[in-house]
């Protein structure tokens, strides 16, 4: 059997589609038309010259070479510059963000309170004070009057009365007179005994002291005086003149002279308690914020007094009566008040500076129920009962630790912290993350106190 015999166009990969070419021999010169589609080129197309017969399969034509290593290499590259600006913005931002922080665990010991106590608007040395924060407010109301009648008051009041050179007692008997600044005189209602001089460890003259109730010589509300100093006339032309004296700290109350209505007893009563109320209401509120930083106050230790202020006329019998109330609250420097449950509470306590962590888990109250509607102002000591647990917290200086830090390598603050008693444990983290040294400027030193 004769060999059949292939012409090169006719090897083709298995499964490709050739476009059929006509076999006819293409004449130098000759003009091809080629078309796209079954209708026939527009007229005025310019032919396409064919110059060979060899036909490009669109397969192979639209494959793209790439290289292979050429697109690793350039994979790599990227991956180094992205890696490389990522570390370098880190390292910016740690320098940016350098600095130092420590935590310190400050040493601190919990404990139990449970007893009576007295402290002293001049307290001596290791006991514990005190001082006084006041406040008041006048409320009115409307009510029924059923008539006037003439009335003639003394104002009256309470003053301390010292005694600031003779160790002997000075008596003063009943009737004594006390002149205010403005030459307004009261007496005193009953006799009196002030206390000689005492000094205390230090050396120092302690005046003594006494509270007595005075009256106005005369009736009126001009004898209606704030706080004032008074001195003794009798005791004039004497040495005494000048070391025996008296001070009140809240104002006279009660002098009129005049006509004042009269209201029913029962509707007079219902309408002052409604002030009262009021008045304590609005007093507690003010109080939260009057008192000072540094302070502790019991709420329970807060003592109201009431004064009721001459009616006037409101209408056809009606009158406008006005209440006036007074809040008295005894404030403990945190400090000291601190100090003081230490030296009771802690047997190793050496008089190192703490602070009270929460003193209102401790509760307060005076030990006469009667204290609760006294005027406390007039009083120079008050007794209470403290029960409860609390938190004592050793102090260290913040700002001094600073500076004892700044500029030192990280190794060497075990030796700071060591000269700080108050100091229980203590961490730092320097940044940057390689770096062993404070910085220099103390403004880059965080502290952070944290009581465990």
């Amino acid at each position: 059997m004769p060999q059949k015999k292939w012409n090169l166009q006719d090897i083709r990969p298995a499964g490709s589609k050739r476009k059929q070419i006509s076999s006819k021999p293409i004449m130098e010169g000759e003009v091809v038309s080629v078309q796209t589609s079954k209708q026939s080129a527009p007229m005025g197309e310019m032919p396409v010259r064919r110059q060979a017969s060899e036909e490009i399969d669109p397969d192979i034509a639209s494959i793209e070479v790439v290289d292979g290593k050429s697109a690793r290499t350039k994979r790599t590259i990227l991956t180094i510059v992205l890696a490389t600006i990522i570390i370098a913005v880190a390292i910016g931002a740690n320098m940016l963000l350098g600095g130092a922080e420590v935590k310190i665990e400050p040493r601190s010991k919990e404990i139990s309170v449970q007893s009576e106590f007295t402290a002293s608007i001049s307290p001596k040395t290791d006991t514990l004070g005190y001082e006084l924060l006041s406040l008041e407010s006048v409320a009115e109301k409307q009510v029924k009057a059923t008539g006037i009648e003439e009335v003639s008051d003394h104002a009256t009041g309470k003053v301390f009365v010292y005694n600031t050179a003779n160790p002997s007692p000075q008596r003063l008997i009943t009737n004594t007179r006390f002149e205010s600044p403005d030459g307004l005189i009261f007496r005193i209602k009953d006799s009196i005994e002030v206390p000689g001089i005492t000094k205390d460890a230090d050396g120092n003259v302690i005046p003594g002291q006494v509270v007595a109730e005075v009256f106005a010589d005369g009736p009126g509300e001009q004898y209606n005086i704030g706080p004032a100093r008074f001195t003794v006339p009798g005791l004039k032309g004497t040495a005494q003149f000048d070391t025996i004296y008296a001070e009140s700290t809240s104002g006279f109350e009660g002098g009129f002279e005049g006509e004042r209505y009269i209201i029913e007893e029962s509707e007079l009563q219902i309408a002052q308690q409604e002030l009262h109320t009021q008045l304590r209401n609005e007093l507690l509120e003010q109080l939260q914020n009057q008192i000072p930083n540094g302070f502790v106050v019991y709420q329970d230790s807060v003592t109201f007094t009431f004064e009721s202020l001459p009616a006037t006329e409101y209408g056809n019998e009606l009158a406008t009566i006005k209440e006036k109330a007074r809040l008295h609250v005894p404030m403990f420097l945190e400090s000291e008040y601190a100090s003081y449950l230490a030296e009771l509470s802690i047997p190793d306590y050496k008089g190192e500076s703490v602070f009270i962590e929460n003193p209102h888990t401790i509760t307060f109250t005076y030990n006469d129920e009667l204290t609760y509607q006294t005027d406390i102002s007039t009083l120079e000591e008050l007794e209470f009962t403290l029960k409860g647990i609390t938190t004592l917290v050793w102090e260290f200086d913040p700002e001094k630790l600073k500076a004892d830090l700044a500029g030192r390598k990280d190794k060497e603050t075990a030796q700071v912290f060591a000269t700080y008693p108050a100091i229980e444990h203590a961490t730092t983290e320097l940044r940057p993350f390689w770096s062993s040294t404070f910085p220099e400027n103390t403004d880059n030193i965080v502290i952070t106190t944290v009581v465990e």
